[in-house]
């Protein structure tokens, strides 16, 4: 009970739930639920003719509150998570033939370890529809929503379509229910690589499950190929999709799709002569450098875990009605149990790197799904059931099999109940301050300042600083990057490289201040410049005491505009920009 009034008590005072309470929830939930689910088993036939509209039509709702936040998310013109500012502007970048991964000690700060196609993506969809905000979160809906559709698909043709809309409505909120962070709500459709990877991960999976020897081959490969060029880790959601390709279509179509997905991944490096492999390997290697946060570790596998309480519903379920068919089946996925069982593992440990949540896990979640159909299509088989507890013919042990069966049939109501309340609450603790947060931020008035900027000094390139308490008014850069400014210091870059030891603003880049590269700094207003702290831990500045005492010899604070003040080069040779209304 005490879990349930600090969860109350969080909602109320608008605090997101960590996934140790959340769990904590779901097991108070559990016991108190016990006995209202034996009273509803007992009365299944007449409960289920009324509530089985009223579900089908919330889950409806469920699926809809997310395929609502995804759409509407393109439209508010702010980012979840500064990161997508940066893929965003080093995707353009790129579009415009500058350097993808520049060198260790480049002036320019912009890079950061996500593999090239996660900016050669987003850099086609901004020259498709035009370099804006908008532009940049489209192919991460069109992923978030392609990810729920297939995965739809994936239930229905096992299980019928009303379990496709519970299903779908279970796995819509395991992609928001990311609450170490209220912006990883969004991180199954947001700029950065995990809606991508969530994506790859469940087309290769349904292109295994659904499609012809030729489409499962050539389908894995192109998956597993993107998918290990977005994350080098990718690999390890994609062994127990190798594994389901081995059983269909034997071991030749897994070592042909394994060398195409070999030459997909690298097709980039190839053929993009601003690309360099060397430099991306050289900077990846910094990643090592962070350290694992032990920390971080138990809460990615007790996320996996809850959001793995279907499979463990279905398992049981298969378990107390149709245990001979359990056993014949087993064997045959077992692989596919171990390995994923592995993946998740491996992948919580080398997730934890410092400034490393659990939306690393999401990847996982489709390859839990799929297992979880399985095993419900097991035991909705309409063959007799034999063995386990129905295997006597004793009417005393049949009896006493039934009494069994009910109490095991109430435990897993009453856990289907309590991982579903315990999830939406889960979700509605981040959902509803993350909605607050986009339909407050100042995002379209401040791009149209940074717009009257731009006009107001043509001949000038302008960057963007930053302040000293929130990064918020600072993720708007983009703007600046598609006008064709020059991009020196990325604030998502600078923390990984912050984290990793190296050093954030080498001699290049103070350089790059003292010639005043930039002729304009544009700060948040009334904050003084560069004062900002890393995300990641120990708490610390992000910006070195020497950055900012160059900083302070070169520029001047000249003006004010809505938004931002306005810091010039001392150099320049013009008159002041005036305060722009």
């Amino acid at each position: 009970m005490q879990a349930l009034e600090t969860i109350i008590d969080a909602i109320s005072s608008s605090k997101r739930l960590e996934i140790e309470l959340i769990f904590q929830g779901f097991f108070a939930l559990f016991l108190i639920g016990l006995v209202p689910a034996f009273v509803i088993f007992r009365f299944r036939n007449t409960i289920a003719q009324i509530t089985k509209p009223i579900l089908l039509l919330l889950a409806g709702i469920i699926v809809l509150n997310y395929v609502g936040l995804v759409i509407l998310y393109p439209t508010w013109a702010d980012f979840a998570d500064p990161a997508e500012a940066n893929v965003t502007s080093v995707s353009w970048l790129f579009h415009q033939g500058q350097v993808l991964y520049p060198e260790l000690g480049a002036a320019e700060r912009y890079i950061n370890n996500y593999g090239a196609l996660s900016y050669v993506i987003q850099s086609g969809f901004l020259s498709l529809l035009r370099p804006s905000i908008f532009s940049a979160k489209v192919a991460g809906s069109l992923a978030g929503l392609s990810s729920l559709t297939l995965i739809f698909l994936l239930i229905r043709y096992r299980l019928g379509w009303k379990a496709a809309i519970f299903g779908s409505a279970i796995v819509s909120l395991c992609f928001l229910a990311q609450t170490s962070a209220s912006g990883l709500l969004a991180s199954s459709f947001w700029v950065r690589p995990d809606a991508l990877l969530l994506f790859f991960t469940v087309l290769g999976l349904f292109w295994v499950v659904r499609g012809t020897r030729s489409i499962a081959v050539f389908g894995s490969a192109i998956a597993l190929g993107i998918s290990t060029n977005l994350k080098i880790t990718a690999f390890l959601h994609f062994i127990p999709i190798y594994v389901l390709l081995l059983y269909r279509f034997r071991l030749g179509s897994v070592l042909i799709s394994s060398v195409i997905a070999l030459f997909v991944s690298a097709l980039p490096y190839l053929i993009f002569p601003q690309i360099s492999f060397t430099n991306y390997w050289t900077w990846l290697q910094q990643v090592r450098l962070k350290g694992i946060k032990s920390e971080q570790i138990p809460k990615n596998l007790l996320w996996t875990g809850f959001v793995a309480m279907p499979v463990a519903i279905a398992l049981l379920q298969s378990l107390s009605t149709h245990f001979d068919s359990f056993k014949r089946w087993l064997p045959k996925h077992s692989l596919y149990c171990i390995t994923l069982i592995l993946g998740v593992v491996v992948n919580a440990v080398i997730s934890s790197t410092r400034g490393a949540l659990e939306n690393n896990m999401l990847p996982f979640v489709p390859l839990l799904v799929y297992l979880a159909i399985e095993l419900f299509h097991l035991s909705d088989s309409k063959s007799p059931i034999h063995g386990g507890f129905r295997g006597q013919k004793s009417p005393e042990t049949q009896r006493e099999n039934r009494r069994s069966m009910n109490f095991l049939t109430s435990l897993r109501l009453s856990a289907a109940i309590a991982f579903t309340l315990s999830i939406c609450l889960a979700v509605y603790s981040t959902e509803a301050k993350f909605i607050d947060r986009m339909i407050t931020a100042p995002g379209h008035d401040a791009i149209a300042d940074l717009d009257r900027v731009m006009l107001a000094n043509p001949n000038r390139t302008i960057g963007m600083g930053y302040g000293a308490v929130s990064y918020q008014l600072s993720t708007y850069r983009p703007q600046l990057v598609f006008a064709g400014n020059p991009y020196l210091l990325d604030s998502a870059s600078l923390m990984e490289m912050q984290a990793s030891g190296l050093n954030n603003t080498p001699e290049s880049t103070l350089n790059a201040l003292r010639t005043c590269q930039t002729d304009i700094w544009l700060v948040p207003k009334g904050n003084p410049p560069f004062q900002v702290y890393s995300y990641y831990p120990p708490l610390q500045k992000l910006f070195s005491d020497e950055f900012r005492k160059t900083f302070a010899e070169h520029y001047d604070r000249q003006s004010t505009t809505e938004f931002y003040d306005v810091w010039v080069c001392k150099r320049t040779t013009k008159n002041p920009t005036q305060d722009i209304p």
